[in-house]
């Protein structure tokens, strides 16, 4: 494993560096401009700092940028956490509607196939029995009279009403005279 050491001259600041690089000399290059950048914005800022307090406050500003880069990436990964767990969760709960959902269309299947032996049976028994009127008669019994409340609600005047309508009726005589036999009697 051969690793190829190049060497690269950088300006940061106002002195030249000679630097080293075991794998990419460009990324070398950009690290060592961005040093100088951040040395020349400490430098408009604070111009009256000699260079080696510059290069302090500037590695003092650089360790901050890495520190909250590494805390952004620490949220990064912790929602990245967060999240897989969310989609095995779901993953999960899918796996389960899905579940249902089948044993759902099992039912389904075989409340339907039970509905088709029912009507077959039913087909048949119709087909039996030829007579008209008994299936209609039988349709009939099987419907119940929907009665309203106000139907069965009797007041007193229609009771009174309806027992004198029953006395006067002219082809019931003989409740008549046995009513006359009993006021007879009292």
């Amino acid at each position: 494993m051969s690793n190829h050491v190049e060497r690269v001259r950088v300006r940061i600041g106002k002195m030249t560096y000679q630097l080293t690089a075991t794998d990419d000399p460009q990324k070398m290059r950009d690290i060592a401009a961005t040093a100088n950048a951040m040395m020349e914005q400490v430098a408009k800022r604070q111009p009256q700092l000699n260079q080696i307090s510059q290069a302090v406050l500037a590695l003092v500003n650089a360790v901050g940028m890495m520190q909250e880069a590494h805390e952004k990436r620490q949220d990064a990964y912790e929602s990245r956490d967060l999240a897989e767990r969310t989609a095995e969760e779901i993953r999960a709960e899918l796996t389960r509607l899905r579940e249902q959902f089948w044993q759902m269309k099992k039912e389904l299947l075989y409340y339907r196939n039970l509905c088709e032996i029912y009507e077959t049976k039913l087909s048949e028994r119709m087909l039996s029995t030829d007579d008209e009127d008994t299936i209609r008669k039988a349709r009939k019994k099987r419907r119940t009279r929907r009665t309203r409340i106000g139907d069965l609600q009797v007041t007193i005047e229609d009771a009174m009403k309806n027992n004198m309508d029953d006395t006067d009726v002219p082809g019931d005589q003989t409740r008549l005279e046995s009513r006359g036999s009993d006021d007879d009697g009292v």
